[in-house]
């Protein structure tokens, strides 16, 4: 992946959606914003990268997202129950897999921008929020775990777009580039479309991010449609709930021996990924 070249924007340059675009991207997507140089994500493209050449990557990401990784591949969610735990970051990375490492790697500092602002934190934590449902509903729809990790992180990813639109309006918006909410709804799927091609993202993301209604195939479901369902789940949940995921789910009782359920997997995951106040499990009456 080769870094795009730099541009220096005038005053009166900035008058069209694509330049605006155009800014909001390179602003962000600098290296004193991020905390690392994106291109060293070009490393997870190379089919033939070392073992040694991902361990190092560790260094250039910070302390910061290397634990804010490690706290995820080691959730239960991830299967620590049947693989223990991780301890190197290529470990990591094998479990997470490429792309979703490569999307949380862009995430977290969005997510630390977004500190302070409450309508830019709540649109992390619902695409975080979504990107869980959306796994579990795709399993329970009957689609493969490939399938259904493809919907997480379409889920994750959906409003990329959206999120750093708000933390440049919030954070880094002068007089000359203006984003008002009208320009941010009608152009977010946009910028999102940006970014999975800059970062080189499977193609099927795409699809996934410009589908803005209820998607089926022939006969039933596609991944684009169970994205909008988990999506929608969570707007609805933040909303009757006052900003938190709402589950009823069998929650493991002291004498279960170790039991586990998704309820449970779900809170471990939430409180891995530092979002456990987002989230209230309402424990489901065992069948009589």
């Amino acid at each position: 992946m080769n870094e795009p070249e730099k541009k220096e924007f005038q005053s009166d340059e900035i008058d069209t959606p694509i330049q605006r675009l155009d800014v909001i991207e390179e602003t962000l997507l600098k290296e004193d914003v991020l905390g690392f140089d994106p291109v060293v994500l070009s490393l997870l493209d190379d089919p033939n990268v070392s073992q040694k050449e991902i361990e190092n990557l560790k260094v250039k990401l910070g302390p910061d997202i290397f634990g804010h990784l490690f706290s995820i591949a080691n959730s239960a969610y991830h299967g620590s129950l049947k693989m223990g735990q991780v301890q190197y970051f290529f470990d990591v990375v094998t479990r997470l897999g490429m792309e979703h490492t490569k999307v949380a790697i862009l995430m977290f500092p969005m997510r630390l921008l977004a500190r302070g602002d409450l309508e830019t934190e709540l649109l992390y934590v619902k695409s975080f929020a979504s990107s869980v449902v959306g796994r579990i509903l795709a399993r329970g729809l009957g689609f493969r775990d490939d399938a259904a990790r493809r919907v997480e992180l379409g889920c994750l990813l959906y409003h990329f777009g959206f999120l750093m639109m708000l933390v440049y309006r919030n954070r880094y918006q002068d007089g000359d580039v203006h984003i008002d909410d009208d320009f941010i709804h009608k152009y977010q799927s946009c910028l999102t479309e940006r970014i999975v091609n800059r970062f080189q993202l499977p193609d099927y993301l795409l699809e996934m991010v410009v589908t803005r209604c209820f998607s089926l195939d022939r006969m039933g479901i596609d991944l684009s449609g169970v994205v909008q369902m988990a999506i929608a789940a969570v707007e609805m949940s933040f909303q009757r709930f006052d900003n938190r995921l709402v589950i009823l789910s069998p929650m493991p009782s002291s004498d279960d021996d170790g039991a586990i359920t998704l309820g449970a997997i779900i809170e471990e995951q939430f409180a891995a990924a530092g979002l456990r106040k987002y989230l209230q499990v309402v424990k489901k009456p065992s069948p009589v």
